[in-house]
């Protein structure tokens, strides 16, 4: 959507309202639980924080329905996109050193620059930059298809 209605641009928010607050508070707040969970050598959990903090942005997403945006309040649909990639930007640094291929093609389609991309830019302080043009896109996770079975088998 950003490369469609945006020419690429990844736009800058507006004023966030309470449900762009909440997910990005559950966002900021999974360095506090990975870092918890991660004295006590329950590395799993850290992906368990991860993955709710995902499947509430997606709860989030269809909620605010940017593709409806897009003809009836365009500046609020950059609000939704904005947050979003903020969300997928923090994910994507957490998910590093467990995914760390799929995370890095993550970052690059968000245009994280490489030097952003410790667990030092997580937790609100930072927020992923509005205004450059972001890649084109491309699957991060391509879809699986069965190889077609050999004539001879």
């Amino acid at each position: 959507m950003v490369a469609r209605n945006f020419g690429g641009v990844l736009p800058k928010p507006e004023t966030f309202t309470a449900a762009d607050q909440a997910i990005l508070g559950a966002a900021d707040a999974m360095i506090g639980k990975a870092r918890e969970v991660m004295t006590a050598q329950q590395l799993h959990q850290v992906l368990n924080a991860a993955w709710a903090v995902v499947a509430d942005a997606n709860r989030y997403f269809a909620g605010e329905a940017p593709w409806a945006l897009a003809k009836t309040d365009p500046a609020r649909q950059g609000t939704v996109l904005y947050v979003t990639a903020e969300v997928l930007r923090q994910v994507a640094i957490l998910a590093q050193p467990f995914m760390p291929v799929s995370a890095e093609k993550l970052l690059d389609l968000l245009a994280v620059p490489k030097s952003e991309r410790d667990f030092s830019f997580l937790g609100g302080e930072h927020r992923i930059v509005a205004g450059p043009t972001l890649p084109a896109p491309a699957p991060v996770f391509p879809r699986y298809v069965e190889p077609a079975a050999s004539a001879a088998q």
